[in-house]
């Protein structure tokens, strides 16, 4: 019984951790978007994937890279030299389908003014009070409270 006890505490434990870790990715991210931003006076836009995970894969070479932006990018100087991952994925192939973070879709919409960044947190988190509330994509209510879903971004798009 004591057994039970303590992994039932190290699993919250657990969760409570990779959900500080997706909170903490978002704001590395967030200064990476402020960093491209500055240099291509844009956001990144997804080219479009079958998967979500593909999605953020590009995205993570846009913003690694400078490649698969949605747009030609120029004199390009990393933003940031490895966008995180989700810390429950358990695939290093970035194309795989598995857990991953969102990246709103379209990414940018077209003048490439506007970015949203979603994951869903495993606990309830006082960030949730603080973030974007909607969509990330479709009008999905990914990014609503009751469902976990914490996004970060700037601006609006059709469909968020």
């Amino acid at each position: 019984m004591l057994s039970s006890i303590v992994l039932a505490s190290l699993n919250s434990a657990r969760m409570k951790a990779r959900d500080a870790r997706r909170i903490s990715d978002f704001k590395q991210i967030q200064l990476a978007l402020a960093l491209f931003y500055d240099s291509q006076e844009r956001y990144p836009q997804s080219p479009g994937h079958l998967t979500w995970s593909g999605h953020w894969a590009y995205f993570s070479e846009c913003l690694e890279k400078g490649t698969n932006c949605g747009f030609t990018v120029s004199n390009y100087t990393p933003a940031i030299s490895k966008v995180p991952q989700d810390p429950s994925r358990k695939t290093s192939d970035q194309f795989a389908d598995d857990a991953t973070y969102y990246p709103g879709y379209p990414t940018g919409c077209s003048d490439g003014q506007s970015y949203r960044l979603a994951t869903y947190l495993e606990n309830n988190n006082t960030a949730l009070q603080s973030d974007l509330d909607g969509s990330f994509y479709s009008n999905n209510n990914g990014c609503n409270d009751s469902n976990r879903g914490y996004c970060v971004g700037v601006g609006v798009c059709s469909g968020w």
